[in-house]
């Protein structure tokens, strides 16, 4: 049986242009990558992704980070 892992490239990623050099480490790995979606978090959607992270005092900057940039989402296995 085969795990999938979520793999979030995150604004600072996709900024400095490294989505490919990372997809090529996973791929170098063996990984496949059964799918890949680039997205705009909303805050709604950071509020789901890290809800047990929401009343701590660093939420209000992580989620000004998270949704700054778009940010691209893998499935690998």
């Amino acid at each position: 049986m085969l795990q999938r892992s979520l793999v979030l490239l995150k604004p600072d990623c996709v900024e400095r242009r490294l989505i490919g050099q990372i997809i090529s480490r996973f791929e170098s790995k063996g990984l496949n990558i059964v799918a890949m979606k680039m997205l705009r978090v909303t805050p709604e959607l950071s509020k789901q992704h890290y809800a047990e992270h929401v009343s701590k005092p660093f939420y209000t900057s992580l989620e000004d980070f998270i949704t700054s940039a778009p940010i691209v989402a893998l499935a690998i296995e």
